[in-house]
């Protein structure tokens, strides 16, 4: 199973567009379509990227409303959305997506931790801040922020257009995660691979 996990595009606020370069990698990387595209939100207003998005997926966008979607973005969007996995070793992976914009100060891993614990997430999304991350917590719960996918400013911003591609082994229980980010200091991609599996409800490196 492939996920792609992105968001903040903050188009036309404060983008205006998304990078050619990321629309580029995210065809070469579409061959196979993706089961399951998760948004963390803050589209404002970008239908023509949100039907590209659309046509890279076998299945719908999993999409959460965002603190800026409020002033003419995607207002009908829930605050939380979900996704239950099966694995061949019977157990569910329960991935979780929210905007974010509920937790101060923005981005506190505590706070996405209890937030997940309180809603049996395995594995929580979130956006807002735009810094792309990938942690896992004390109590083996991963916690992933793509970033924003246009590089769109905010307080503790990268910058940096990124996005985050995860690969689940259902029969091996093992979660591949790749963060694609592009650098336009350096004019290149830079990408960072981890690998974590999923064992009695818990997230563990592998």
């Amino acid at each position: 199973m492939r996920i792609l996990v992105i968001g903040d595009s903050h188009i036309p606020r404060r983008a205006s567009e998304v990078p050619p370069i990321i629309m580029d990698k995210l065809n070469q990387l579409s061959n196979q379509l993706f089961d399951y595209i998760f948004f963390t939100g803050d589209v404002i207003n970008a239908p023509d990227f949100m039907i590209f998005l659309k046509s890279l997926s076998k299945n719908r966008i999993l999409r959460v409303i965002g603190n800026m979607d409020y002033y003419g973005g995607s207002q009908d969007a829930p605050v939380y959305q979900n996704l239950a996995i099966s694995l061949e070793s019977n157990n569910k992976l329960i991935i979780g997506l929210t905007h974010g914009h509920q937790i101060s100060p923005r981005g506190d891993h505590s706070q996405l931790e209890e937030l997940a614990l309180q809603r049996n997430y395995n594995i929580l999304i979130s956006g807002h801040t735009h810094k792309e991350e990938i942690v896992l917590t004390k109590n083996n719960i991963l916690l992933i922020n793509p970033g924003s996918v246009t590089g769109a400013w905010s307080f503790i911003a990268s910058r940096n257009p990124s996005f985050i591609v995860i690969q689940i082994d259902k029969k091996a229980s093992i979660i591949n995660i790749t963060l694609h980010q592009y650098n336009f200091r350096s004019s290149s991609f830079k990408d960072l691979n981890l690998s974590y599996y999923f064992d009695n409800k818990k997230i563990f490196v592998n």
